[in-house]
């Protein structure tokens, strides 16, 4: 019996903490150790420097993470990037809230960027477009939620 109930409070803490679906860890763990965390860019701020880390950092062949705020029709969404020392670029995209405010936990869907190179174009809206352009992507998903 008691082993029953340790097994029941495991199951319901896994579940429990597979909801969290937080960002910041998935992209450390896409990065590897070490990783530069170029930092968040937020709504309506200067991303300037986490796009400058971002590029530094893949052209310098060093890990990266790095957040950018984008702006969700009904909840917060957070857009990041993780890039290891081998040249393997991933974003992932957070939604606070999928279902659009009726109170869904977060969840966050996955891309592999393949053959990744700096977007160096002027134009470049930070908070739509990454500072790094794909030649083709493989989807993963959902990673969390």
């Amino acid at each position: 019996m008691n082993k029953l109930i340790w097994a029941l409070l495991l199951m319901v803490m896994v579940g429990c903490s597979s909801k969290q679906c937080d960002l910041f860890p998935q992209l450390r763990s896409r990065a590897g150790a070490g990783a530069v965390d170029c930092g968040y860019a937020v709504l309506n701020g200067d991303p300037q420097p986490v796009d400058r880390c971002v590029l530094d950092s893949f052209t310098g062949k060093a890990s990266f993470i790095a957040r950018y705020d984008r702006r969700g029709t009904d909840s917060k969404v957070v857009f990041g990037i993780a890039g290891d020392a081998q040249g393997t670029v991933t974003f992932l995209l957070w939604d606070g809230d999928p279902s659009g405010g009726s109170g869904a936990d977060p969840v966050i869907s996955g891309t592999e960027c393949v053959g990744p190179t700096p977007d160096l174009s002027t134009n470049r809206n930070s908070y739509t477009t990454p500072p790094l352009t794909c030649t083709s992507s493989t989807s993963l998903g959902r990673t969390c939620g």
